[in-house]
C-alpha cells in the first residue's frame, strides 16, 4: 500500500512536547484538506513528485536507486499523484492538466482539463478510481485509462467542502452546511447510491476527512470538533487548539488518527474514544505538516525545519527526529508496501523509514538519468490505432459470426507465391501513415444527468485524434455551449422537461463530426410564482387583536413537486413568516393597543420550495375588512330626567338606592360601542358601571356613611356617563342631586 500528499500544510520539530488531554464535548476543528494523492501498487517501486523540475520520479527504495523520470509539467508546478496497479495518475494543479499513464510503457493513455487549483481530488480503490470537484461540488467516476467520465455523477446541492474514500470503496462527501454523505458506486446502474446522510453539527466549509477500513473521521471547521462515522468505535470529542487549514492523511488507521494545524503549531490525534492535542510548536515545528501513521507511530514533517518528528499515540516524542539536512523543499511524507519513504521535492536524496524505525537514505533524483525509451524527455502520448479501411484493404475480414473470427474456408485453393508487382495498379485510397493526422471522429458515450441546480451536465468520450473544440446542443437544437478540444464534459441550462443532447467535434478545415443523441434525460427547474393572492383583515370589538387570513393558488412545480411556502406578511404592528407544507392557506394574529384592531397597511409575500430551491416572490396588499370603529354619541348631553331616592332602612345609615330615569338621544340610544357611568358622592370612590346605551334608567347605590346631630344630613351626589368605541369616547353632560338622612343620636359629643 503506498499514499502519498494525502493534505499539503507546513511544519517543524524539536526539544520536549507539550500533551493537552482534550475533553470529551461537541466543538469543531478549523481546517481544510488541500491536496490529496495516494499511491496503492506493491510493485517494489514509489513515484515521487518533484516540483522544482515538473517531473515525477521513479524510485527503487530497496536499491535506494532512482529508475526512471517523466516530464509532466513545467518548473515549478505543483504535481499531485495517484498511483495504483499498473497506472500512475498526475494531477498539475498549476495547468488544471490530469493525464493517466501506463506503468507498463510510461505513456499517457488518457488526459483531461480540470479545475486549476486545490479544489480536485482523486480516490480511488481496487481499480475504481473517482474524481472529485470540490470547486463544482461534484463526484465522478471516471475511466482510469482514458479518464473520460463513467456514468452519472453526482452533485452536492451546497458544494463539497472535502470527500475521502474508506477500505470498503464508500465515497463519504462533506458539504460547507455540515452534512456528511456516504456514496457507494454502483457498477450494474453506473450510478452513485446514497447509502446514509447525518448532519455534523458544528462542522462547515473548512472540513476535513479521513478515510479508515470502514467509515471516516470528520475534522471539523470553525468550533474544535472530531467525529468518527461508520467505525465499529464511533467518536465525537471536542478538539480545541487547532486553526486555519488542516493537513491530514489520506487514510489512517481508526483508532490512530492525527491532524496537522500549521497555524497553531499543533497536532491532533484521535484514539482510545478522545483527543490529544501536541503543541509540537515548543519543540521547534511551528508548522507541522501533512502527517502519517507508520507501525503505531505518527510522523510529522515539519515545513522549514528539515525534519520529521516522531510521536506515540499519546503524544510523546517516539525516538529521534529524523534530519533532512539539504536545502530544499519541504519533506513529504509516502507509504509505501511496509514502509515510510521521505520525498524531499527539488533534493538529490531522500530517506526510507523501516518497519524497526530505521532510517536509511536513498538516491531520489540523477540529472543524468536516461528517461523511458533512453531519450531523456517525456514520453509522448500513443498514436492511436485506426483500423484499415477494407475497400483498400483485400486481405480484410471475410464474412462471418464476428467481425474477428473470419470462418475458414472447408477446401482452401493454394496459395499462389508472392510476387513482387513492379508496377502496382493503384487502389485509390493511400496507405495509414501514423504520422499523418487522421479524419476527425464523432464523440461516442454521450450521457446527460441532471444536476441539483437544475442544469444538465452532459459527459462524452472521444478517441481518435484531438478536436479543436466542442459543441453541445439539444438534439436538432441550436448550440448550447462551446468547450475546448480538452474538455469532456460541460454543465448546459434546461427547462423542465425530457431532453437529449449530442455532442459536436470541430477541427478547423475538416467537416464537424456529431454524436448520437444521449439518454432522454427528464428536468426539473425551481417552482413558479404563486398566483391569485387573497385574503382578510378582520378586527375584533371584544379583545385588542385582529386575524389575517391568506390563500392563493398554487405555484407551478416545473417537473419537481412543491414541498412548502413561505408567507411573510407585515402590517403596522411588525413583520412574521409562517413556513407552511403543500397547502395554500394561512393566517396571522396581530395585536393592537385598542379593540377593532386595524393593522393597516397590510402586505404578504409568498415564495414556494420544490427540491431545486425557492421560487420567485409574489407580493399584495389587503384591505382591512371591518369591522368598523362606531361612531361616538353627541358628547355634553343631558341623559337623566328625573330621579328617585328609597333608604335601606333606617337613614341614618345612609344606605340606599337612586333611580335615576333616562332619556337618551338617539345617538346614544343606536350606539354599539361601550356605555359606562361614573357616580361621585359615596364615602368610596365606585368604579364605572357598564350599562345598555338605550337603558331608560339606572339604579345608582348610595352609601354615605352614618350622621351625628350637629350634622344636616345632606349628601350631595353627582354622575357622568361616557359611551366608548375602544378607540375614543365621550361623556355626557354631568347630572346631580342630593340625598337627606336623620341623625343617628339625640345626644352626641
Amino acid at each position: 500500500m503506498k499514499r502519498q500528499h494525502g493534505r499539503s500544510a507546513r511544519g517543524t520539530a524539536e526539544l520536549s512536547v507539550v500533551v493537552v488531554a482534550a475533553s470529551l464535548v461537541a466543538g469543531v476543528l478549523f481546517g481544510n484538506g488541500v491536496t490529496r494523492t495516494a499511491v496503492d501498487i506493491a510493485d517494489g517501486l514509489t513515484w515521487f513528485t518533484d516540483d522544482p523540475t515538473g517531473q515525477v520520479i521513479e524510485v527503487n527504495p530497496a536499491t535506494g536507486r532512482p529508475e526512471a523520470q517523466l516530464d509532466v509539467g513545467d518548473e515549478g508546478d505543483d504535481l499531485d499523484l495517484a498511483q495504483y496497479d499498473g497506472r500512475l495518475i498526475v494531477t498539475n494543479r498549476t495547468t488544471g492538466e490530469l493525464s493517466s499513464f501506463d506503468l507498463t510503457s510510461l505513456l499517457t493513455s488518457g488526459a483531461r482539463q480540470v479545475a486549476p487549483g486545490v479544489a480536485t481530488d482523486v480516490l480511488h480503490l481496487d481499480g475504481d478510481v473517482f474524481l472529485v470537484d470540490r470547486e463544482r461540488g461534484t463526484v465522478a467516476s471516471i475511466d482510469p485509462v482514458t479518464t473520460d467520465p463513467i456514468g452519472e455523477m453526482w452533485s452536492s446541492p451546497e458544494g463539497i467542502a472535502d470527500a475521502a474514500i474508506d477500505g470498503a470503496g464508500r465515497v463519504w462527501a462533506i458539504d460547507p452546511e455540515g452534512l456528511l454523505t456516504e456514496l457507494r458506486w454502483s457498477t450494474s446502474s453506473l450510478t452513485f447510491v446514497v447509502e446514509d446522510t447525518r448532519q455534523i453539527d458544528h462542522s462547515g466549509a473548512r472540513s476535513a476527512l479521513v478515510g479508515h477500513d470502514r467509515g471516516v473521521t470528520v475534522f471539523g471547521a470553525d468550533e474544535g470538533i472530531v467525529v468518527q462515522v461508520g467505525t465499529d468505535d464511533d467518536v465525537v470529542a471536542d478538539a480545541v487548539g487547532l486553526g486555519g487549514e488542516l493537513a491530514v492523511p489520506t487514510s489512517a488507521p481508526s483508532d490512530l488518527v492525527p491532524a496537522s494545524s500549521p497555524d497553531t503549531g499543533r497536532v491532533a490525534i484521535v484514539g482510545d474514544g478522545g483527543v490529544r492535542i501536541v503543541d509540537v510548536a515548543t519543540i521547534g515545528c511551528a508548522e507541522p505538516g501533512r502527517p502519517e501513521v507508520f507501525e503505531g507511530l505518527v510522523y510529522v514533517p515539519c515545513t522549514g525545519a528539515g525534519r520529521v518528528v516522531r510521536l506515540t499515540a499519546d503524544g510523546q516524542r517516539a525516538g529521534n527526529d529524523i534530519e533532512v539536512t539539504e536545502d530544499a523543499g519541504d519533506p513529504d511524507l509516502v507509504l509505501d508496501d511496509g514502509s515510510l519513504l521521505i520525498n524531499v521535492p527539488g533534493a538529490t536524496h531522500g530517506a526510507v523509514v523501516h518497519a524497526d524505525g530505521s532510517v536509511t537514505t536513498i538516491e531520489r533524483y540523477v540529472s543524468s538519468l536516461k528517461q523511458s525509451g533512453g531519450t531523456g524527455q517525456a514520453v509522448a502520448p500513443p498514436i492511436p490505432v485506426r483500423p484499415v479501411n477494407p475497400v483498400a484493404d483485400p486481405v480484410g475480414p471475410a464474412p462471418g459470426p464476428g467481425p474477428s473470427h473470419p470462418v475458414p474456408d472447408p477446401d482452401p485453393e493454394p496459395t499462389p507465391d508472392p510476387t513482387t508487382d513492379p508496377d502496382p495498379e493503384p487502389t485509390g485510397q493511400p496507405p495509414y501513415d501514423p504520422d499523418q493526422p487522421q479524419p476527425l471522429e464523432p464523440p461516442t458515450h454521450v450521457i446527460a444527468a441532471e444536476l441539483p441546480s437544475g442544469r444538465v451536465e452532459v459527459t462524452w468520450h472521444h478517441g481518435g485524434d484531438p478536436a479543436d473544440e466542442f459543441t453541445v446542443q439539444e438534439e436538432g437544437g441550436p448550440v448550447l455551449y462551446t468547450v475546448s478540444g480538452v474538455e469532456r464534459q460541460t454543465s448546459v441550462p434546461a427547462q423542465a422537461g425530457t431532453h437529449r443532447y449530442t455532442v459536436t467535434a470541430v477541427r478547423d478545415g475538416e467537416p464537424t463530426e456529431t454524436s448520437a443523441p444521449s439518454n432522454p434525460v427528464s428536468t426539473s427547474g425551481l417552482p413558479g410564482a404563486v398566483t391569485g393572492i387573497l385574503g382578510q383583515v378582520a378586527g375584533n370589538p371584544d379583545d385588542t387583536t385582529a386575524t389575517i387570513s391568506v390563500r392563493w393558488s398554487a405555484a407551478e412545480g416545473n417537473g419537481s413537486p412543491i414541498a412548502g411556502y413561505t408567507v411573510t406578511m407585515t402590517d403596522a404592528n411588525g413583520t412574521q413568516t409562517n413556513e407552511v407544507g403543500p397547502t395554500t392557506s394561512t393566517a396571522f394574529t396581530s395585536v393592537c393597543a385598542t379593540t377593532y384592531c386595524n393593522p393597516s397597511p397590510v402586505t404578504v409575500s409568498i415564495t414556494a420550495t420544490n427540491a431545486k430551491g425557492r421560487g420567485p416572490a409574489a407580493k399584495a396588499t389587503l384591505a382591512y375588512d371591518g369591522p368598523e370603529v362606531p361612531t361616538l354619541p353627541a358628547a355634553d348631553r343631558q341623559l337623566v330626567t328625573g330621579a328617585s331616592h328609597t333608604w335601606q332602612g333606617l337613614s341614618w345609615y345612609g344606605q340606599g338606592t337612586t333611580r335615576l330615569t333616562l332619556s337618551p338621544p338617539e345617538s346614544w340610544r343606536e350606539f354599539p360601542g361601550t356605555c359606562t357611568w361614573t357616580h361621585e358622592g359615596n364615602q368610596t370612590a365606585q368604579d364605572p358601571v357598564e350599562f345598555r346605551c338605550d337603558a331608560t334608567n339606572v339604579s345608582v347605590p348610595i352609601a354615605t356613611g352614618m350622621t351625628r346631630k350637629q350634622d344636616n344630613g345632606v349628601r350631595h351626589h353627582s354622575i357622568v356617563f361616557t359611551a366608548s368605541n375602544g378607540t375614543e369616547s365621550v361623556t355626557s353632560e354631568r347630572f346631580e342631586w342630593t340625598t337627606e338622612q336623620a341623625p343617628s343620636c339625640v345626644r352626641c359629643s
